[in-house]
């Protein structure tokens, strides 16, 4: 049986937190919005809603991928950072 663990910031139970004690979600949306801050001048509200946009069109492409018969999304995922790594 799978442990339930509460997100500190959405409040949900979810199945895994990271270390910080979020879910994915909450994780994603904070960590693009402090990205946003320290490369750009925008003001808390304007990177809040920054995030909010990216993070909404990221977890959308993830879950749309996921629902293909036989997904490579974790395969193309890698291959992407690899490609990034090596490129700088």
């Amino acid at each position: 049986m799978t442990q339930e663990h509460t997100c500190d910031c959405c409040k949900r139970s979810v199945d895994a937190v990271s270390e910080l004690k979020l879910c994915f979600v909450c994780e994603t949306f904070q960590t693009f919005t402090a990205i946003i801050k320290e490369e750009t001048d925008l003001d808390d509200e304007d990177a809040l809603d920054l995030a909010g946009v990216l993070a909404d069109h990221v977890l959308s492409a993830i879950v749309e991928r996921l629902q293909e018969p036989n997904p490579s999304l974790l395969k193309d995922l890698l291959q992407t950072m690899e490609w990034r790594n090596q490129s700088h």
